[in-house]
């Protein structure tokens, strides 16, 4: 039976989460809480040894050895890299041209020498080879004899530099593993292979026609010294990751 002395004040029961000094109380076991409930310095969280004070409303936390801050308070962990950056893929360089490339690119250049040398003879003679109806033609037009031979003559020797400078880029392009000169180069051989059995009985009439029938046979052999099988991988496209 509780008297009126024996009787405790509200919230003073031991067991009252408001007493100050019971078990459940903020101060807990430890000790009494301070007057107005606030707790006593140096009893909160991170204020023990070695640990940081708690960020206050409205402040960044202090930088500890793992941070390191950036622009507009990014933090970000130490050791942090950028980003890797997209470079393009580089094709690996091709080596050096196979003994069947390189023979087959010689080969060309010879025809060339000889087209060129066949060609540039013929251009002198394009004006003893004019028919009657072409001289009318030329004269119909206020063009003397000898303006219309140096005509004949620039024209033929400017085309057969022309079909030289060809087969010098065929033959250079070829020996870089290029395949769209042997591609090219392909096409001329066929050509002159079609010339072959169309012609063959021309071609040994004169001196200038055997010259014709050599250097169309050079072309064809330095294309197909191209299509043989050690010198086939040299003209494919090398891969842009080979590991």
């Amino acid at each position: 039976m509780t008297t009126p002395e024996n009787t405790p004040e509200p919230g003073r029961e031991p067991n009252h989460p408001t007493n100050p000094d019971g078990p459940n109380s903020p101060a807990g076991a430890d000790g009494p809480a301070n007057p107005g409930g606030f707790a006593s310095p140096g009893s909160g969280p991170g204020t023990g040894p070695g640990s940081r004070p708690e960020p206050q409303y409205g402040q960044y936390a202090p930088s500890g050895p793992y941070d390191q801050s950036g622009p507009s308070g990014y933090t970000q962990p130490s050791g942090y890299t950028q980003p890797y950056t997209y470079a393009p893929p580089v094709k690996p360089p091709k080596g050096p041209a196979p003994r069947e490339v390189i023979i087959g690119s010689w080969l060309i250049i010879a025809a060339g020498v000889l087209s060129l040398i066949n060609n540039v003879i013929t251009s002198f003679s394009l004006p003893s080879i004019m028919t009657p109806q072409e001289e009318q033609a030329f004269a119909e037009t206020g063009l003397d004899g000898d303006s219309v031979n140096s005509f004949l003559v620039s024209f033929g020797i400017v085309v057969a530099l022309i079909g030289f400078a060809i087969y010098l880029l065929i033959a250079l392009f070829v020996r870089r593993g290029k395949n769209w000169a042997r591609i090219l180069g392909t096409v001329f051989a066929a050509f002159s292979l079609i010339g072959i059995f169309t012609m063959l009985g021309a071609y040994f009439t004169s001196p200038l026609s055997l010259i014709s029938l050599v250097s169309s046979l050079l072309g064809i052999a330095g294309i197909v010294m191209l299509y043989l099988r050690p010198s086939t991988p040299y003209f494919r496209k090398a891969p842009l990751y080979p590991y």
